[in-house]
């Protein structure tokens, strides 16, 4: 039997073939043995404890882990991350400014916005260069101060109906007794209404239904991120892993198609709400668009003086809905879940601002009148700087640089450095909880949750270097890249606080002790019984009236 030959042509497109795999890998080598070599190996750090992950299961495990580092070095440290790489975190705040206020040099590293893409998709949040400026240019009209101040009165029906469904479960207890009732859950659902009528004009209902599809998906997504442990972080870095057939997997995609189903149902509903609009310009305004963002989005978006180029497309569009659920819902909620916890532990600061917020007449006073209320801006200031809901971001070089510092550090070699060096693809960490409670900013009492800290200028003076957007923190961030709802977070915020602590009383539940993680945001749990997934049982009794 003759055996079939290979011709010359095959032959050669064989090799070629190898000599391209052998280059492939021979690169990929290369990129990861440069790692080993970056100038941040000359600072102090945690000795990693995986060759693979670093020191990443240790941040995993307790990501508290972060600021017992931050105050062994000096504010200024490296951590080794998967498969030998190194992230230099500082609190530097000339470092911090530098790095926010060049973007173009340092954006977000690619297995943050893989992971950050497949909840938001690439709106707001993950676009980097020039289609950032683009969005944000016609997305800032929507956030201004007057759109917020449009938004509010739904800020209040949502606190009144959250505050209904209370009422409904304490009327089954006795009046003194009150009631244990998860704050987290009903917290977050209240939150999720807000985003999503005020956002979008979208009816999650989630105060009274938690069948809602879009309602489920998310949820469901960021359970999926929550359980995936080191997966997770192997799936974010290795995009192919994606494909595998694994339950984390197949809970994003579901999730993902859901998200993209009724999110571009609602971007063309709006769209053409929005033409109908400008075909009729004697069509009352709020009748046909309403007062929700993503109308504003969209009307600006079609604007007769924005040139083609610089429109958004439908899918971005719809990117966005996503990234006001995540970026608005999720920190909102987790913030404003925590500071019930310190009104909880702290009765006196709750009782204060209960004195205050009884003497309002109005029962949904106007963004104005909100933000003149003093103690309620103290209190809202304080919970932000100290429960601030994200931990931190990250920035990856794209060349090699060098990092001005406001103070020298001494590296491990005992030399004294006034810069950081990095290489690219060196990530630098921006530890916004770490920032938020340093002591060399915020005093000595930096760990404790005390608003009267905001009552006189004199004492955040020592946080005035920090390049925050709101109240010299770094909740918010800053620079170019800063978070653009800030206004409809903190309004929000105040608005569901201002109804809660007026109708209702809250403490502490003995013996039950609060952990936190951080999936996104970071996120309370009852130690002892994490088997019952993220909650924060307060008791929950109504303000006797005089």
């Amino acid at each position: 039997m003759q055996l079939p030959t290979i011709s010359w042509v095959s032959w050669e497109a064989f090799r070629v073939l190898l000599v391209l795999l052998a280059a492939s890998a021979v690169y990929n080598v290369y990129k990861l043995s440069r790692r080993f070599f970056s100038p941040l190996r000359r600072l102090q750090g945690p000795k990693p404890t995986s060759i693979i992950f670093g020191s990443l299961k240790e941040v995993i495990k307790d990501d508290t882990v972060l600021n017992e580092w931050a105050e062994r070095y000096g504010g200024t440290f490296k951590v080794r991350l998967l498969l030998g790489g190194y992230r230099v975190c500082t609190l530097d705040p000339r470092a911090i400014t530098y790095v926010l206020s060049h973007t173009d040099i340092y954006p977000k590293p690619e297995y943050l916005q893989h992971m950050l893409s497949a909840v938001v998709g690439k709106g707001l949040l993950i676009a980097e260069g020039d289609d950032h400026k683009r969005q944000r240019r016609i997305m800032n009209p929507s956030f201004s101060p007057g759109q917020i101040r449009e938004v509010t009165p739904i800020f209040f029906d949502i606190a009144n109906q959250l505050c209904d469904v209370l009422n409904s479960m304490l009327s089954k207890t006795p009046e003194t007794e009150g009631a244990e009732i998860d704050m987290y859950s009903w917290v977050g659902r209240a939150a999720l209404d807000v985003i999503g009528q005020a956002g979008f004009g979208y009816r999650f209902n989630a105060l009274y239904d938690e069948t809602n599809d879009l309602y489920c998906a998310f949820r469901d997504m960021m359970q999926a991120l929550a359980n995936s442990g080191p997966v997770g972080l192997l799936v974010n870095r290795f995009r192919i892993l994606r494909w595998l057939p694994l339950q984390h997997n197949r809970t994003m995609k579901q999730s993902q198609a859901t998200t993209t189903r009724i999110g571009m149902q609602l971007v063309r509903a709006k769209k053409e709400a929005v033409q109908q609009e400008m075909e009729d310009q004697h069509l009352e305004k709020t009748k046909v668009v309403g007062r929700d963002i993503l109308s504003s989005l969209i009307r600006a978006n079609m604007a007769a003086d924005l040139s083609p180029a610089h429109r958004m497309s439908d899918e971005e569009v719809l990117d966005q809905i996503s990234t006001f659920i995540v970026a608005g819902h999720e920190t909102t909620s987790t913030g404003l879940t925590w500071t019930l916890l310190s009104l909880a532990q702290n009765p006196s600061v709750q009782e204060k601002l209960r004195a205050e917020l009884s003497l309002v007449s109005e029962e949904a006073p106007s963004m104005d009148d909100l933000n003149a209320l003093p103690y309620l801006d103290m209190v809202v200031k304080e919970s932000l700087r100290y429960h601030c809901p994200v931990r931190g971001t990250a920035r990856v070089a794209t060349v090699a640089d060098s990092i001005p510092l406001s103070r020298p550090i001494i590296d491990k070699y005992g030399v004294q450095q006034d810069h950081i060096r990095v290489q690219r693809g060196d990530q630098v960490g921006v530890e916004s909880v770490a920032l938020n409670h340093a002591t060399e900013f915020w005093g000595p009492d930096a760990e404790a949750f005390r608003p009267e800290r905001w009552e006189t200028a004199e004492g955040t003076e020592g946080a005035n270097v920090i390049p925050g957007i709101y109240a010299h923190q770094m909740t918010f961030i800053g620079g170019p890249r800063a978070c653009i709802g800030y206004r409809f977070s903190v309004i929000e915020t105040k608005a569901l606080l201002f109804t809660l602590v007026r109708s209702f009383e809250f403490s502490p539940i003995e013996g039950k002790e609060i952990g936190m993680k951080e999936v996104i945001v970071i996120r309370p749990f009852v130690k002892a019984e994490e088997g019952r997934g993220f909650q924060l049982p307060l008791r929950v009794r109504r303000v006797q009236r005089a």
